[in-house]
């Protein structure tokens, strides 16, 4: 069976042509019976009847619609035709290019090249980070707005001054309370160390944070869980000859960046920060063994030269991760 409606029944009186005037014409340019002109070229006797359809047999065969190339009749280049007339090509593809996708980010335009707008940051190839510069930049940004950054070090001083006072003070018998205390300060200095970031973050928006601002857009959970990973790569590496353990520290210099800059999760912020250090690896190496020296000296001023050399420290670091990452730089 076929969705094909029957044919309505033919009237022998009105369809039937006049005797003696040859055969039938069955095509429209012959002048189908009922278009309203007789094969002999005079008009139908009746122009406000409605034409009869075609007999059986004639006009279009079943299954296709009237049309100049069968059905279905779709105007435009390139539109599906299933006649015999040749199919117009669709015309060529012309303009910009289309826009690339990458990860979580600023939005069109924050990187890329030439006409082709790029969403997210990308990590990059090799790039120009000139280390001088990006210690002279968080020196410049820490000059510029002191108080919070002094204010947000010096809380990380008060956390240590914390665990050596209940370390004192308990005089704990057993080692479970001195590791309890010991994971909620290190915890503590985790999230100060992701406020510093998201602060670090805000300077190179060119944005000034204040106090409260360092707190904010943290992703907390996802902070600590990527700060334990590292810790634990780190001291697991450290245990196998020292040296692994660097390796891992150093591959995972930006973890803490993408996952508050980017939202990524843990394990995707550590491997977008390995990958965007291998594919930079002088750079980075010469940024972080520069980064290193600034703590240490700051630390042998009593610990006070921590409060200095920490933000810009921060602020450095930060400073190559935007760099890298095609992220925006405020001068």
């Amino acid at each position: 069976m076929t969705d094909t409606p029957s044919p309505v029944p033919r009237d022998p009186a009105r369809d039937t042509p006049p005797r003696g005037e040859g055969a039938q014409p069955t095509g429209p340019g012959g002048q189908y019976p009922g278009t309203g002109q007789h094969p002999s070229g005079g008009h139908h006797q009746s122009s406000g009847q409605a034409a009869p359809p075609p007999a059986r047999g004639a006009g279009h065969p079943r299954h296709e619609m009237p049309g100049g190339a069968g059905y279905p009749q779709f105007e435009g280049p390139g539109a599906a035709q299933y006649g015999t007339e040749p199919v117009e090509p669709p015309p060529a593809m012309t303009g910009s290019a289309q826009p690339s996708y990458g990860p979580t980010g600023t939005g069109p335009g924050a990187s890329g090249s030439g006409d082709q707008p790029v969403y997210g940051y990308q990590v990059a190839g090799p790039t120009g980070l000139n280390v001088s510069g990006a210690i002279g930049y968080g020196l410049e940004k820490f000059r510029s707005n002191p108080a919070p950054w002094l204010g947000v070090t010096a809380l990380g001083l008060v956390i240590y001054l914390v665990f050596i006072f209940l370390v004192q003070f308990l005089e704990p018998s057993s080692l479970l309370p001195v590791v309890v205390i010991f994971l909620f300060v290190l915890a503590a200095l985790w999230v100060l160390q992701a406020a510093m970031v998201r602060g670090a973050l805000y300077e190179t928006d060119g944005d000034r944070p204040s106090f409260g601002s360092y707190f904010r857009y943290l992703n907390a959970g996802n902070v600590l869980l990527t700060a334990l990973l590292v810790y634990l790569g780190v001291w697991i590496g450290l245990a196998l000859c020292i040296l692994p353990g660097l390796v891992v520290g150093y591959l995972c210099m930006f973890a803490l960046h993408f996952v508050i800059d980017q939202d990524q999760g843990p394990f995707s912020a550590i491997r977008s920060s390995a990958t965007a250090v291998l594919r930079n690896p002088g750079q980075t190496l010469l940024l972080a063994l520069t980064v290193v020296v600034i703590t240490l000296l700051g630390a042998l001023l009593c610990g006070l030269g921590l409060l200095v050399a920490g933000p810009i420290a921060v602020i450095a670091v930060t400073y190559g991760y935007r760099t890298l990452a095609g992220g925006p730089v405020a001068p």
